[in-house]
């Protein structure tokens, strides 16, 4: 039976969406290609492409500095870089030694000597009797400077017990003392000189080579002993820069003590016989005065028997 006009009118109007929505019938032919379509325009699920290892040859040092808030080290040359400064390690009080090694010396002002913190100069008031770096300028100005031993420390030449041992300037420390060498002669008397071969020569015999030490060096507490020649050719030895008008002064026979510093006995003289003649011995000094008529003059002052 043929259709009417209405009828044919519905089936049109039932099949309008499918031909306006552009797509297939079938949902599951719409849904693929749907899904195609959006990953062909945009595809960001995979990993990026790869382009090598980062390319950090171009880095300045602005770069790290924006990065650290420092700036490079400057080029130094020959002196050694801490941090961003440049300095020599030998002497730097605030590098001393190793970057970031800051001497701190009490009463001192702080300096760096060969890499190692030394006392550059102390501070008003204040004076350094022991060259210790770790106690500084430890003694106030005018105070009597009497420097502490320590328990192996190297023996000084300083009439100073340095080690703790009792004694000073024992050990025969280099350039310390000096051998003083009496001789006798049958026209001149005894004779002291700090030269052996001189104690041998003209009719002089040597009686006693190193028989006495006297220092080198003056030092607190020490003062010279001068060989004075007299008008009949023979010496005379004083402490006195005049020779006490006995005469010019020949010579220094080095430093001699006014107390018994470090182990230094009396040097006794005496006169008698046209001569002053002067003796470390008790005995001696006793026989002169008994048996050859000297007088004992009192003590000349104190040697070492020992260097």
């Amino acid at each position: 039976m043929p259709r009417s006009p209405l009828a044919l009118l519905g089936v049109a109007l039932a099949t309008l969406p499918l031909a306006c929505s552009g797509g297939a019938a079938n949902p599951d032919e719409g849904g693929a290609a749907a899904s195609t379509s959006s990953s062909s325009e945009a595809d960001t699920t995979g990993p990026a492409p790869t382009t090598g290892p980062a390319d950090t040859t171009g880095t300045t040092g602005e770069d790290e500095a924006s990065s650290t808030g420092e700036r490079p080290p400057p080029e130094c040359g020959d002196l050694d870089v801490c941090g961003v400064a440049c300095v020599d390690l030998s002497v730097d009080p605030g590098n001393c030694g190793k970057c970031g090694v800051a001497c701190i010396i009490p009463h001192a002002i702080a300096g760096c000597s060969a890499g190692s913190c030394a006392i550059g100069s102390c501070e008003p008031g204040w004076t350094d009797c022991d060259a210790d770096v770790e106690n500084g300028c430890e003694n106030p100005e005018g105070a009597v400077c009497v420097p502490a031993c320590k328990q192996g420390s190297a023996e000084l030449c300083n009439l100073l017990d340095d080690n703790c041992d009792g004694q000073c300037d024992e050990g025969g420390v280099v350039g310390c003392r000096q051998p003083v060498h009496r001789a006798v002669s049958p026209t001149q008397g005894h004779f002291m000189t700090l030269d052996l071969a001189e104690a041998s020569s003209s009719d002089f015999s040597p009686e006693f080579p190193n028989y006495f030490y006297t220092h080198v060096e003056p030092l607190p507490g020490l003062i010279p002993f001068y060989r004075c020649l007299k008008g009949d050719g023979r010496r005379f030895y004083t402490t006195s820069g005049t020779c006490e008008g006995a005469g010019p002064v020949e010579g220094v026979l080095g430093q001699i003590a006014t107390e018994a510093l470090c182990g230094a006995v009396p040097l006794y003289r005496l006169y008698g016989n046209g001569e002053h003649f002067y003796t470390i011995s008790d005995a001696e000094r006793d026989n002169a005065v008994a048996m050859y008529g000297y007088l004992f003059e009192g003590q000349a002052g104190f040697v070492w028997p020992g260097p």
